[in-house]
C-alpha cells in the first residue's frame, strides 16, 4: 500500500480519485462519457492520443480486473472512505461492462488519512481479502456500505 500511495504522488495525486488511461491523468469521479471519449482515442489512435502528456505508472501487483494485454490500461488511485471514489465505481463498471477484453482496470490504494481516518485499515483490511481471493468482492462491499462503516470514527 505504501508503495501505491507513493507512486501516486510521484505522479501529483493530490486528491481521489485519480484514474490514468494509459498514462492520461483524469481527475475526479468523471461521467462515463468523458472515459468513453479518451479510451476511443486510444483505441482509434485519435488525435489527441500524442499530444497529451503521459505518465508511465507500473502496475506492479495492483489488483486487475479485464485481460492483462488489452489495449487500453485504467489505473485508479482510490481511498475507500472517499464520497467521490463511490461515486466513481458504476462509471467503471460501465467502461469494464461495454468494453470487455479491450480494457484492464487496475486499483491503487492511496489513503487520504488526513480526512478519511478510516481508510488506512480499510485498505488494509481490503489486501487480507484479496489473500483470500476476495479482493474485488471486498471492494464492492466497502464501497456499498460506505456510509455505514465511515460512521464509526
Amino acid at each position: 500500500m505504501d508503495s501505491d500511495t507513493a507512486q501516486g504522488a510521484q505522479y501529483v495525486v493530490n486528491g481521489t480519485p485519480a484514474f490514468f488511461i494509459n498514462g492520461r491523468l483524469v481527475s475526479g469521479a468523471q461521467p462515463f462519457s468523458e472515459f468513453k471519449k479518451i479510451i476511443d482515442e486510444e483505441l482509434t489512435g485519435g488525435q489527441n492520443k500524442a499530444t497529451d502528456p503521459r505518465v508511465k505508472v507500473e502496475l506492479g501487483n495492483a489488483p486487475t480486473q479485464g485481460k492483462s494485454d488489452a489495449p487500453v490500461v485504467v489505473i485508479e488511485f482510490s481511498d475507500f472512505q472517499c464520497p467521490f471514489c463511490n461515486r466513481a465505481l458504476p462509471t467503471i463498471k460501465q467502461v469494464l461492462s461495454e468494453y470487455k477484453d479491450k480494457v484492464l482496470f487496475a486499483y491503487k490504494h492511496f489513503p487520504l488519512t488526513q480526512i478519511h481516518p478510516l481508510a488506512q485499515k480499510a485498505a488494509e483490511a481490503s489486501e487480507c481479502a484479496r489473500d483470500q481471493g476476495k479482493f474485488w468482492e471486498f471492494h464492492d462491499q466497502l464501497f456499498a456500505t460506505q456510509q455505514e462503516w465511515s460512521s464509526l470514527q
